[in-house]
């Protein structure tokens, strides 16, 4: 009996369960993977915007810190996720890595970027929405970001190229190498 059970157990470990809870856990970066490069990552997307502003010749210091705290923020919050995602799509090929990184974690970083201006949409035009969770604030609140995510996607996501695009291509790149 208790073989029987063994031998049931064992099936598991290898049917589909186990394949993917194997596949999930072994795409997870190692903390300080997670940690330092995340903070790289965010560093990295903030002095670019930083750079490509002062390219563009803003010359307003507090607007260019806050747009580059934006980016910053898109970038701490996407690359865990990115990462992930690109581990965990390559099923550990290499050229799949690089593909599957480069579309999560620069996809990641765009959109998340652009839901937090979105978010800063919202919270310029909360003066004129109506009371929270009304049925016209779900609306307003939807359109808001949904408008402030557009024009980002039309206009800031300029700020990325091209200097944006090498350090994509310098994460995967990273990400395949640090690949089991």
């Amino acid at each position: 009996m208790a073989s029987t059970r063994q031998a049931g157990i064992a099936a598991n470990r290898t049917g589909l369960l186990g394949r993917t809870g194997r596949a999930l856990a072994g795409a997870m970066p190692d903390w300080r993977t997670i940690l330092a490069g995340s903070a790289v990552w965010a560093v990295a997307m903030g002095l670019m915007a930083v750079a490509k502003l002062a390219w563009m010749r803003w010359y307003e210091p507090e607007r260019i810190a806050l747009i580059a705290l934006f980016f910053a923020a898109g970038g701490l919050v996407a690359f865990l996720p990115g990462i992930y995602l690109g581990r965990l799509l390559s099923r550990g090929r290499r050229d799949a890595g690089f593909a599957a990184t480069f579309l999560a974690l620069g996809i990641g970083t765009i959109a998340l970027t652009a839901f937090f201006i979105g978010l800063q949409y919202r919270q310029y035009y909360a003066a004129w929405h109506d009371p929270f969770l009304s049925v016209h604030w779900i609306f307003q609140f939807i359109f808001t970001v949904g408008a402030a995510v557009y024009q980002f996607i039309v206009l800031g996501t300029r700020v990325y190229f091209p200097l944006g695009f090498l350090l994509l291509v310098a994460a995967c790149l990273w990400n395949v190498r640090g690949m089991r």
